[in-house]
């Protein structure tokens, strides 16, 4: 069962609750039929995303053999023909396509671009430098764009633009991490990871996480936020939002973390704590607005 949970990645699942801040921040948390259309959503993206993770897995079992961390995948360990393999992962995203399908064909559509979006990256894009990140950044959107279709709401261009590029923001450490970690064999692992350096990732990185704090202040700040939550109480949430940063940031420089996201939040109890008091907040928010 532990294998089975890992090869699914359930832990990465955290990663699809973008699909639920559409939601939290249109204000219609409160409306019954649109939090069950938004967790449709969230459950038919787990399930894709758990097909598309299998898939990378079968494609890069060679590489990740370079992997100290990677190399334990349970893909390898399971010993699953590529026949079995292959039923997983159509058997995921069928699953997955007929829960956004149930929602809306707008939600369903946005659940087959995040699906061939994974495709051109895997065959394409994940070769190319700096556009390697831009297109995982890209499924993220994909997961604002349910989220808000499931909900029936247009997202904030401001809320799109601090999530893509935090998820840039996460994207660059995460090759920052295979870089140090590899070191010479870097460019056996990942060939796009010959092209960057410690430094210019550094510099990027640091571009990133600047934006994103911009982006959610002027998101924060916004008239449509004011208008939505009665005041301006959106803006102190800015705190959470910039420990919650700087804590990220300060695992990827001292605590040697970085190469999985979702691991790093769900193992670091500093960043749990700050994401759970944002949440909380939020939640606050909404709470007092609705009455």
């Amino acid at each position: 069962m532990k294998n089975i949970l890992n090869l699914l990645r359930v832990k990465q699942w955290v990663k699809n609750g973008f699909i639920l801040s559409p939601l939290i921040f249109s204000g219609r948390l409160f409306y019954l039929a649109d939090v069950q259309s938004v967790s449709i959503a969230f459950a038919g993206f787990c399930f894709l995303a758990s097909g598309l993770y299998v898939f990378n897995d079968f494609l890069d079992l060679k590489a990740d053999a370079l992997h100290p961390g990677k190399s334990a995948r349970p893909l390898a360990s399971l010993h699953l023909s590529p026949l079995v393999t292959g039923a997983i992962i159509v058997g995921l995203m069928a699953v997955g396509l007929l829960l956004c399908s149930w929602v809306s064909p707008a939600v369903f559509f946005v659940g087959v671009i995040y699906i061939l979006l994974h495709i051109v990256y895997n065959f394409y894009t994940k070769k190319i430098v700096i556009l390697d990140v831009i297109f995982i950044a890209f499924g993220f959107q994909a997961r604002i764009w349910a989220g808000s279709l499931a909900a029936g709401v247009f997202p904030s261009v401001w809320l799109q633009m601090c999530v893509f590029v935090l998820a840039l923001f996460l994207g660059f450490i995460k090759r920052r991490h295979e870089l140090i970690i590899l070191k010479d064999r870097a460019g056996e692992h990942r060939a796009v990871l010959g092209h960057y350096t410690s430094y210019l990732l550094d510099q990027i990185i640091m571009i990133c996480a600047t934006l994103t704090v911009v982006f959610y202040g002027l998101y924060a700040i916004s008239p449509e936020i004011a208008t939505r939550f009665k005041g301006h109480g959106m803006v102190y949430s800015i705190i959470f939002v910039l420990y919650g940063l700087f804590r990220y940031i300060y695992l990827v420089h001292v605590k040697r973390k970085g190469g999985d996201p979702g691991e790093v939040m769900m193992s670091d109890l500093p960043l749990i704590i700050s994401i759970s008091l944002w949440v909380i907040y939020i939640l606050l928010l909404s709470v007092h607005a609705f009455l």
